[in-house]
């Protein structure tokens, strides 16, 4: 009989408890409504530029916050071209950079050494082959890095990058970066107003809106 009503206790709970978790992230606060359509999978992208000092402190804190997410939501990155000083043919080389890097094992080794060169080394880069150099140092081969960048699948991507960045800044949903879009539809307001600001705050925030 205890037993029974302790199972019965535990049915009434869960839904309470479920609607709780719901009500603690509110629209118009903690996250935005840009899109009436969602991806088909779960996704979390990430708008950045190389150029953009916040979005190089915010690697570290993706570091912690990615490894939480839950294992079906996928994170990306997309380049955006219109941070800094530098023109925007020379912006759109990174992006084509980060396409290129996406389909290496090397992949976050590259992110980070790109990141480094810019703020940390405080090089530039005023041409593919000092692009190119960065690669080569991170163990990809010189003809390898030359066929891909050139790829059709390389361009394609770099392309798709251009699209995302127009489309969202047409919803006035990308103004500025880091901007993080969950499944195309949820932009994260991160920081003191919003109090999402842990890592593993922000984490919940994106598991919950991948699933919403």
């Amino acid at each position: 009989m205890i037993k029974l009503v302790k199972a019965g206790l535990l049915a009434l709970l869960l839904p309470m408890a479920a609607s709780s978790v719901a009500a603690t992230y509110e629209e118009g606060v903690h996250y935005d409504v840009v899109a009436e359509r969602a991806t088909k999978k779960p996704e979390v992208k990430e708008f950045f530029s190389f150029y953009c000092p916040a979005c190089n402190n915010m690697e570290a804190l993706i570091g912690e916050f990615k490894p939480k997410l839950d294992k079906d939501v996928k994170f990306k990155k997309s380049h955006v071209d219109f941070v800094g000083v530098r023109d925007p043919e020379n912006q759109q080389m990174m992006s084509q950079a980060l396409a290129t890097a996406e389909v290496l094992p090397q992949k976050d080794k590259i992110v980070a050494a790109i990141f480094n060169h810019i703020h940390t080394k405080r090089a530039k880069f005023n041409e593919l082959a000092d692009v190119k150099d960065v690669f080569l140092a991170q163990g990809v081969d010189g003809d390898k890095f030359d066929k891909l960048y050139k790829s059709f699948s390389v361009r394609t991507l770099s392309s798709k990058m251009k699209r995302d960045q127009n489309y969202f800044k047409e919803k006035g949903a990308l103004r500025g970066v880091p901007t993080f879009i969950v499944n195309g539809k949820y932009k994260l307001n991160l920081g003191r107003e919003s109090g999402i600001t842990a890592p593993e705050d922000i984490s919940k925030l994106i598991n919950y809106l991948a699933n919403k």
